[in-house]
């Protein structure tokens, strides 16, 4: 799935037009979790402004590559991006992208796809292409709203739904206050039956035990900063506790190694772990200048690896020519 939302992104144009936003009615009603990327909200905050400035030289020249080629604006074409699931997150979803969309454009950008096919469904197409093996399946809906995902049948019962065919009499509600715009929230997840979402994901067992979580990261108040925020909700009080004990073994095993890895024992220094009856809290504020320093050193180990790559492939004789023996000098 986060191939599939690269790939859209880099293929999305934007043309003038106001703010388009997610419906409630648009999401299946069963759906077991949800994300929220409110790229509105980020790109008008300064967490905006701080993440171009924080992609480094190469993350520059490719965003301007890509505009000078497209004239794709990644700052403003896309207003949320909302992906959603009814189970394992490995297991499929569906990815709701509003905004200002040029259909013909798009469409002949996406025809260059491997094995490319356009299908008719009622007035509209669904277009698919092989990427890594499986089929990436896109419809747009109209200019200001886009579905993508791996399962046709999922795009299928999506328009179906938008288009007032198959309703959900709770459609999306359960999910209503993450949809809702935020100035100072741009992301945003939220999910029931943990277990069934977790599978056999080694990064998500903490969570099996419980029965909802919410994430939300937004600006930090009056703070070039950021402010993250997890709830866990337990079955009842005694795994609340044995939650806890464990989120505070992890950020106690993350600090003592600080050697090993600065960067996340400076944010697992930072964090609060709390339990109040079924619920366990989790929140992490990072000033500005923790941010800056956190970003400079990715760039430094971005670019570092990338002079790496680059002297090695230099190094390295041309494919068919055989390294030859050093002449000596006379």
């Amino acid at each position: 799935m986060k191939k599939m939302i690269l790939v859209f992104f880099l293929t999305v144009c934007g043309v003038s037009a106001g703010w388009a936003q997610p419906d409630a009615r648009h999401f299946p009603s069963d759906a077991k979790w949800m994300l929220h990327l409110d790229l509105k909200a980020l790109n008008a905050s300064p967490m905006g402004q701080f993440a171009r400035e924080s992609l480094g030289a190469e993350g520059q020249r490719r965003l301007a590559a890509l505009k000078a080629m497209s004239g794709i604006d990644l700052t403003n074409d896309v207003d949320s991006v909302v992906v959603c699931g009814r189970g394992d997150t490995r297991a499929g979803g569906l990815l709701y992208a509003y905004g200002r969309f040029d259909i013909a454009k798009l469409t002949a950008i996406a025809g260059r796809g491997k094995e490319f096919q356009n299908k008719a469904l009622g007035e509209r197409s669904v277009l698919s292409w092989l990427d890594r093996g499986k089929r990436a399946n896109l419809c747009f809906i109209d200019p200001t709203l886009a579905v993508m995902s791996q399962e046709e049948a999922l795009i299928q019962e999506a328009v179906a739904r938008i288009d007032g065919q198959k309703p959900g009499p709770d459609a999306g509600q359960r999910f209503a206050s993450i949809l809702a715009h935020n100035t100072n929230r741009f992301f945003a997840f939220q999910a029931t039956d943990l277990a069934a979402l977790a599978g056999t994901n080694p990064n998500f067992q903490l969570f099996r035990q419980a029965e909802a979580v919410l994430l939300e990261i937004g600006q930090a108040d009056g703070a070039n900063g950021l402010d993250c925020a997890l709830a866990l909700k337990a079955p009842n009080a005694e795994t609340a506790q044995q939650m806890n004990q464990a989120a505070m073994g992890l950020q106690a095993l993350v600090m003592l190694q600080a050697a090993q890895n600065p960067g996340a024992a400076a944010l697992a220094q930072g964090i609060t772990v709390a339990v109040k009856d079924t619920y366990v809290t989790v929140n992490l504020s990072l000033s500005g200048e923790t941010l800056r320093t956190l970003a400079q050193t990715q760039i430094a180990q971005r670019e570092s690896a990338q002079a790496a790559r680059q002297a090695k492939q230099e190094a390295a004789p041309a494919r068919g020519v055989e390294k030859q023996p050093k002449r000596p000098a006379f």
